[in-house]
């Protein structure tokens, strides 16, 4: 697995912070897809990714209801 840094680092079972903390209910020896390293600080959640939002493009909508002043004109 990568570190987040580009480095591969070895992957065991027994740096697997379920198995550190005998939460690991997997027989198997070998590390799994639940691997989390085991940190002095705890389990923590992977980092995601930042949600930005999109600067609006547009200022006037394409169609919208003619204004009262308007309404009297076409209608009047």
């Amino acid at each position: 697995m990568a570190n987040g840094r580009g480095a591969a680092t070895k992957v065991t079972c027994e740096a697997c912070f379920f198995k550190q903390n005998m939460l690991c209910a997997v027989t198997d020896a070998r590390p799994c897809a639940t691997f989390r390293p085991n940190r002095p600080e705890g389990l923590r959640p992977p980092s995601q990714l930042r949600f930005n939002f999109r600067t609006e493009r547009r200022l006037q909508s394409a169609w919208s209801f003619p204004s009262p002043a308007e309404q009297v004109v076409m209608h009047g």
